[in-house]
């Protein structure tokens, strides 16, 4: 999540139960998210033990409601529809307030029917982050409207899949035999890996040091993110960008179009101001929710003195994007040129391409260097979002970050953003109309405690 905070600190290895404030201590943002991430893990992890993988409450243990049965809104219109009422996939409650038609998902938007074929139907569960750009109801007018804090959303997603799994087909009793070959196959359980370290390398200008090999140089504490922008199988390698703020420096669009964007408010200070030479990320819900890149472009003017805050950018969106979309302008900290050898060239897609082989660094700034698992080994697959982070304290001079039993940065699995699935029905549509559909819901009895 893109959030202004220190650190992320919850681990669930630790086994941490609480966080304990102490009188005359210094109490940190990090340590009441750490709270609520402590008591989430539990809840989570207690309605998964006693629910199963996914299913929804019945009576009986048997009979399975209406909660995403999938259907279709009348004989005559066979227009696919998701049934109201509550569905938990991997302890988390989706839940769904009204019948709605697949194609007006409210996460899920720019849908077109589904095609004819067999297909199955699945939930895809997934924890999104909400700042006040993107959701206005967060401010406090009270206030006078300021960012305060953030939220995060539990997004559910009905999906559509012709394609199986290597080995596995569309049918009923072979997907719940083996539905866990399915969770792989749409998400792939190596997602690439990031190592990280600071020390001295090639990369862009440092400040001096007495100590050639001198760690973390930056002047200030940060929370770096590492974020894959295109991943394995898109058009070309595999990119990534970085921030020293993990990405939270982000300014809500009225409107944008061509190479022009027009901020809804002017920035707060200089140091969150795009300016000339900035690398931006034009995102909104569309690409956020169907876990697409964003427009990278760099800025090549900014326009202040008038009425609107104009922003005008080196390339040109491919389509306009209006306020309903809740576009953004999220600011990015790579340079416009490579420092040294450590660092490659921008791909075509504006972003820095994940080397294809080899063991070398790459140089971030400060001391900063990073170490991706190459994309060409086997069964790795880098994914658009997925994304790393890690604090840089000037106190100890160097990043917190894992080490292994020789006291080595160690290698990590994305830290985010992952996802959960069920399987909810297969669905038969033929010349456009639903003609069959086979429920694979589950259902659970709920306990109850005697009077």
């Amino acid at each position: 999540m893109h959030a202004d905070v220190e650190r992320f600190s919850f681990d669930p290895r630790r086994h941490f139960l609480r966080v304990i404030q102490q009188q005359g201590r210094v109490t940190l943002p990090a340590d009441g998210n750490e709270q609520v991430a402590i008591l989430l893990h539990h809840l989570q992890a207690l309605a998964e033990d006693l629910i199963g993988p996914h299913g929804t409450a019945s009576p009986d243990g048997t009979a399975r409601g209406s909660a995403f049965l999938i259907g279709t809104v009348g004989e005559a219109a066979g227009a696919l529809r998701i049934g109201r009422g509550r569905y938990w996939v991997r302890g988390r409650a989706c839940e769904n307030e009204t019948d709605l038609l697949y194609t007006a998902q409210p996460d899920l938007p720019d849908l077109g029917a589904p095609p004819d074929g067999d297909h199955l139907a699945y939930l895809d569960v997934w924890e999104r982050h909400l700042s006040a750009a993107e959701d206005d109801s967060i401010r406090e007018v009270a206030l006078g409207g300021p960012d305060t804090c953030s939220r995060t959303r539990l997004v559910w997603q009905v999906r559509l899949t012709r394609t199986p799994p290597p080995g596995r087909k569309l049918d009923a009793a072979d997907i719940a035999a083996h539905w866990p070959e399915w969770e792989a196959f749409l998400q792939p359980p190596d997602r690439g890996g990031l190592t990280v370290r600071a020390d001295r390398g090639a990369g862009p200008v440092e400040p001096c040091a007495a100590d050639p090999a001198a760690g973390y140089l930056g002047p200030e504490n940060q929370l770096y993110r590492v974020q894959i922008h295109r991943g394995t199988g898109d058009a070309g390698p595999p990119t990534f960008t970085w921030s020293r703020d993990n990405g939270s420096i982000t300014h809500p669009l009225l409107n944008a179009a061509g190479t022009t964007a027009v901020l809804r408010d002017p920035p707060r200070d200089k140091r969150t101001a795009p300016g000339v030479g900035t690398l931006v990320e034009v995102v909104d819900d569309h690409t956020t929710l169907h876990g697409l890149p964003g427009h990278l472009a760099r800025v090549v003017d900014v326009d202040d003195e008038g009425e609107d805050y104009v922003v005008h950018l080196d390339t040109a969106l491919d389509e306009p994007l209006g306020a309903d979309r809740h576009p953004l302008l999220r600011l990015w900290d790579h340079p416009e040129t490579p420092g040294g050898p450590d660092i490659p060239r921008p791909a075509n897609d504006g972003a820095l391409p994940i080397p294809l082989s080899g063991t070398g660094w790459l140089t971030l700034e400060d001391g900063i260097r990073i170490r991706f698992r190459p994309p060409t080994e086997p069964n790795v697959r880098y994914r658009t979002g997925d994304y790393w982070t890690f604090p840089a304290r000037t106190a100890i001079g160097d990043v917190l970050w894992p080490r292994d039993a020789d006291g080595e940065p160690a290698e990590a699995a994305p830290h985010g953003t992952d996802h959960v699935y069920a399987p909810l029905a297969l669905v038969r549509v033929t010349a456009g109309q639903v003609a069959k559909v086979d429920d694979l819901r589950l259902a659970f009895k709920p306990t109850r405690v005697a009077p």
